[in-house]
């Protein structure tokens, strides 16, 4: 019960970090000065597969396996092992030594396969392969919209993965850790001159900002009736 009510709290007191980085998001979007023709290959890819997402079926199957495969490579990153696969179009299941929110939530909010293709972008541009460097543009644009827009699908079914840390908590750090990866997208792969840094530095200032609106807010609120 105590682990519970902390992880509302903790909920709660994300919602001002969800709006800060969001407004510092915006600010970013609409500041930084962008690549020649990178942001164009992204795009497209994106639109490509919100097209192929409206007029054919939905990838569900490679959805479920990326899923699983997510939480299988975060257990691997915080030490834990791998017991057991499965995935097909009407869910998937894996077996993990090891769990804790980062890995039940990360499928959320870490996109694997638009991960893989900025791996192998960063190689085709270490290796001066420019063909292959915007195919994989291309790519990162494909899988980053088949991330948000099957995310979003699959959020709006019952989910054992949101059950087991509450909503409350749940939604607003996959929320916010979406935020943060689409910042990091954007200076890694479209932004010619964005620092990172100054964006998580931006953000924080933002959210402490939003934070101490609302304390006044309470405040006042509990003096009124005092």
């Amino acid at each position: 019960m105590l682990n519970k009510t902390f992880k509302i709290l903790l909920g709660l007191a994300l919602v001002p970090f969800c709006i800060g980085f969001t407004w510092q998001f915006g600010s970013t979007v609409f500041g930084v000065t962008y690549k020649r023709e990178v942001p164009y290959y992204f795009l497209a890819g994106g639109l490509t597969y919100i097209t192929a997402h409206i007029l054919f079926k939905k990838p569900i199957l490679t959805y479920v396996f990326g899923h699983e495969l997510t939480h299988a490579f975060f257990t691997m990153l915080f030490g834990g092992r791998v017991k057991s696969f499965h995935a097909s179009d009407r869910g998937g299941r894996v077996t993990i030594t090891k769990s804790n929110f980062i890995i039940t939530l990360a499928p959320y909010f870490f996109p694997l396969y638009t991960f893989a293709a900025l791996i192998m972008y960063w190689l085709a541009v270490i290796a001066n392969v420019r063909t292959a460097a915007g195919w994989l543009v291309f790519a990162s644009g494909t899988t980053y919209s088949f991330h948000l827009i099957l995310t979003f699908f699959f959020l709006q079914t019952d989910q054992n993965d949101i059950k087991e840390h509450g909503a409350v908590f749940s939604y607003p750090l996959i929320y916010l850790f979406n935020i943060l990866f689409a910042a990091f997208l954007i200076w890694l792969l479209l932004a010619d001159n964005m620092s990172y840094p100054k964006f998580l530095y931006g953000g924080i200032l933002k959210s402490t900002k939003m934070l101490s609106v609302l304390f006044d807010k309470l405040h006042g609120i509990i003096r009124a009736r005092a």
